[in-house]
């Protein structure tokens, strides 16, 4: 669908036939921003700096959903 009208993405949702363009509205979610202790660097190898789940493992185990 977002091919064939030239845009980069389109939103389809099972509320856009009966609600228009108000369907496409996406959800609420809530986001937590937090600034911890610095993480020591010094014992990961350079290519570790390429792995985003070495970073973000904590967090993901700690988030209970996308919405609390």
């Amino acid at each position: 669908m977002a091919r064939l009208l030239g845009f980069p993405y389109f939103s389809l949702t099972p509320t856009v036939p009966w609600l228009g363009p108000l369907g496409a509205v996406p959800l609420p979610t809530k986001w937590t921003i937090q600034f911890g202790e610095p993480i020591l660097t010094d014992g990961y190898p350079p290519e570790a700096a390429e792995d985003p789940m070495l970073m973000f493992s904590k967090v993901l185990v700690q988030r209970r959903s996308v919405f609390f």
